[in-house]
Order: structure tokens, then sequence, then C-alpha cells
């Protein structure tokens, strides 16, 4: 492997590190000892291998290579839960395997808690942070590294043109990671602002605004989430721009270009995003007042919001969802297959892909009417390269795969099938809260630890896609056969 892999591999455990400072300050501020040992011990086990691996890779090369910027993007995930699941470990709150599911959870913004109980306010505030901080390197890899494993699935295709391009190399993430950071941080701090003028307390301002913009959705904070007045509103706003194309605002902050923003909204799979949005929160609304579960300004309102919420694999919701009717719930567990935009931070298979595949769809049998016709595949006046479509066609035989596997898997802890379909789809499109569709927190947490780290695996697939996986496979075992 690469020293260039080494040595960030390094940077990325300090950065762990560094971050769990603020917890650590807060539990020294609150006086919470035993915490502050907790974090205390997680930070110098960071920061001494951390250390460690900027030596290995100090004589590093400029840059790497589709299959290592593949093994960075693996392991990276890995590096990161396994550093952030110490403080819930050494605090005690969970053992090994279950300090790793929850760590892992959060990273991936799925946002499902394996722990039962009261958790001190410090790792709460730890928990929020790190799926803050995996929403902020979702978006780094989309940049940087995602356009080099998997390009070709439809990302390279919405990328703006200077973004296209370009190998992976530690200027260019550096450069591209300073820049994320402080479009995140703005957005995040907006975010706080607004749920404090909702009337929200600092500390769950803070960490509304991080779960709310990173997709994560897990939290528990003193004040409940409730269809109500602008609390409402501001969450809907924080989870509906995070599951549009993202890119785009990023394009637009480094460029000073406002019209850029503009143009995502005359975007075609922007317009069917909206247009989905708008056709489920209708079919749902109506169903859930013809049920008599609300009256029809509080069906289409709780309509609204979760379908925001899942069609961007936030999972945000009201505890009286969970009795909604099977079938309404089927619908959100759609909605959360089908994601947001390419360039978002929510999971799923994504909207341009599925555009692609209609349109293929169509092509085709125009095909079969005329053998002799040409056709072309036009997103937004652009042709889609047959190369582009061909791979996506394999995403998408690659993506329902995962889930078959997947469910076969998981299947062995003994859940119904209703479970088992939850738990899988939940941890592929990053929405936790699914899992509680059909089984309760008991349920969860009393899973064997061998199907928490398949779950984690899948969690992991949902956000580096399954191609990713394969080619790091298929390069380790080209090396092997190359040395044997």
């Amino acid at each position: 492997m690469d020293r260039i892999v080494l040595l960030l591999t390094g940077k990325l455990i300090l950065f762990c590190g560094a971050f769990q400072l603020i917890p650590w300050c807060y539990s020294l501020y609150l006086g919470h000892d035993d915490i502050v040992s907790a974090f205390s011990a997680s930070i110098l086990i960071a920061l001494l291998t951390g250390i460690w691996f900027l030596g290995k890779g100090e004589k590093h090369g400029d840059s790497m290579n589709a299959w290592e910027g593949s093994c960075f993007l693996f392991f990276s995930w890995w590096i990161l839960s396994l550093f952030g699941a110490l403080p819930y470990y050494f605090s005690e709150h969970l053992h090994f395997a279950g300090a790793i599911f929850e760590s892992i959870s959060c990273f991936t913004t799925t946002g499902i808690s394996n722990y039962a109980g009261d958790m001190d306010i410090a790792v709460i505030l730890w928990r929020s942070l790190s799926q803050w901080l995996g929403g902020y390197f979702v978006f780094l890899q989309l940049c940087t590294l995602l356009p080099v494993t998997s390009g070709c699935f439809g990302i390279s295709f919405v990328l703006p043109g200077n973004m296209r391009t370009g190998a992976i190399s530690q200027r260019r993430l550096q450069k591209t990671a300073g820049r994320i950071l402080k479009i995140y941080l703005v957005v995040s701090l907006v975010g706080m602002a607004l749920y404090e003028l909702c009337g929200v307390s600092v500390f769950d301002a803070l960490n509304l605004a991080m779960v709310t913009i990173s997709t994560g959705g897990c939290y528990t904070p003193d004040a409940s989430v409730s269809i109500d007045g602008w609390f409402t509103i501001t969450a809907f706003l924080g989870i509906l721009t995070s599951g549009c194309n993202i890119l785009l605002y990023w394009q637009a902050f480094s460029r000073g270009e406002i019209r850029i923003v503009k143009q995502t909204f005359y975007n075609s799979e922007t317009r069917i995003f909206f247009l989905l949005l708008f056709v489920f929160t209708t079919v749902i609304g109506l169903h859930l007042y013809s049920q008599g579960m609300y009256s029809l300004g509080d069906s289409m309102a709780n309509s609204l919001f979760h379908v925001v919420s899942f069609a961007c694999t936030n999972g945000v919701m009201v505890d009286q969802m969970l009795h909604w009717p099977g079938s309404d719930k089927f619908l959100l567990i759609c909605l959360a297959l089908i994601g947001g935009c390419v360039g978002s931070l929510a999971g799923g298979f994504k909207i341009f892909r599925l555009q692609v595949l209609a349109k293929s769809a169509y092509a085709e049998m125009k095909r079969s009417l005329h053998p002799n016709m040409v056709v072309r595949i036009v997103v937004d006046g652009k042709s889609v390269p047959h190369k582009t479509i061909e791979r996506i066609l394999t995403y998408f035989f690659l993506y329902f795969s995962t889930i078959v596997v997947s469910m076969l898997f998981v299947s062995l802890a003994g859940m119904s099938m209703q479970q088992t379909a939850d738990i899988v789809v939940s941890c592929l499109t990053s929405t936790g809260q699914m899992m509680l569709f059909h089984s309760d927190y008991e349920e969860l947490q009393s899973l064997p630890d061998y199907i928490k780290m398949i779950c984690c695996v899948i969690m992991i697939i949902g956000k580096i896609n399954i191609f990713t996986l394969l080619l790091l496979l298929n390069g380790g075992w080209s090396k092997l056969k190359a040395r044997g």
C-alpha cells in the first residue's frame, strides 16, 4: 500500500482525536470525572496511533490511483469508527462490539442507537458530533474520492467541470477539505441559530443542527420533536437542504456565483425530487386522513415532514408515526431506497440513476419498434455516455443483490421477514430509525454481535458504493496473485 494512504490515515486519526477534545472540555466543565478519563484515554490513543501512522507515511508519493483510493475510502470508515467508539467503551456505556456498532451508525449517519438508558450528556454531544463529522466526510469523498473510484455511476456526470478530473492527491484533499469545512460550518451555525429562535436550548440547538444537516437523525433532546410551529419548519429546511445537490452549493461558494444555486431548481433531477415529495405527501396524507389518524391539516403536515425526512434518508420522526398503517410505512421505505439527488448527503439509489434507467427502458422500446433508429439518452441537454448507462445498470444489479444477500445473513438472527428487510434497507440507505417500524429497541439491542458487525459492513457499503468494495477486493486479489 502506498505511503500516502498511511499518511492520510494518520491525519484522519488525529482529526478524530482533535474533535474529541470538544466533549472532553464539556465533560471537564461539568465535572464528570469518569467521562473525562474516558475521553482522555481515547484522545491519547488517537494521538499516539496517529503519530505512528504519520511516521510510516513520511516518504509518500504525490497521489493515489483508483485501487489505493478504494483502500483509503473503505478503511477510513473503519478507522474513524474504531477511534470514535473508544469513548463509549471506556465510559462503560457499551461493550466493545456495541460501541463499534454505535460509532459506525453515527459516522455513516445511519442514526440508530444501540444504547438503552440514560447516556452522559458529554457522550450524547460526541454522538451528535460524530454524525456531523460523518456527513462532512461524505461531502469530502463526494468531491474527491468517489469520482475516481465509482464516478461513472452518475457522480461524475453531475459534478461541476473543475471537479471531474484530477488525481487523488494530498494537496487536492487538503484544499477541498478546507473549503468544504467552511460551508459545512456556516450551514450548521445557521441551523443552530434557527433552532434557538424556535425556543430550543443552546445545547439542544447545537445537537439538532448537527444531526439534521448531516442526515444522521439520532438525538434525544429535552424538547421532543413535534409537528408544530417554526421548530418543524427549521428541521424541514435543514433536512431538505441536505437532500439536494450540495455540490452545486459548493461550487457557488468557491466561485462566488449565486446563479449556480439557482440552476439547482432548474435541474431535472431536482424537479423530479420535488415531484416525488408532492406525490408521496399527497397519497400518504390523504390515506392517514381516511384512516382517521389526524385531521386533514395535521395529516398533510405529518405526511410532508416524514416524506421529506425519509426521502433525504434522515429518519427523524415522531413517536406517533410508528403506529401508522403498514402501507404508509412501505411508501416511506420506497422513498428511502430511492434517496435524494446524486450530489447530496442522502443515501439510497439516487434519483439521477433511476432517471437514466427509465430513459434507457424507453429507448429500448423505441429500438424494438425501429431497429435502425439511433436513440440518445439526454439529461438536462447533455448526452449521457453509453459507458455511464452500462455502469448504472450494473450498479442497479449490484445494489439490489446486496440487499438480497444482506437479508440472507441478517435473517440468521431469527427475526421476521419484515424486521429483516427493515434492518437491511435502513443500514444500506442510512435511515436508521426505519429499524423501529416492526421492532423495538430491546429487540435490536439483543441482536447477536456478529449480526451487528454484518450491519456495520452494510452501513459502510451504503456510503462507499458496492463497486468501490469490489474494486478493492479485485485489486487485492490481483496483487496476491502477482506475489504468488
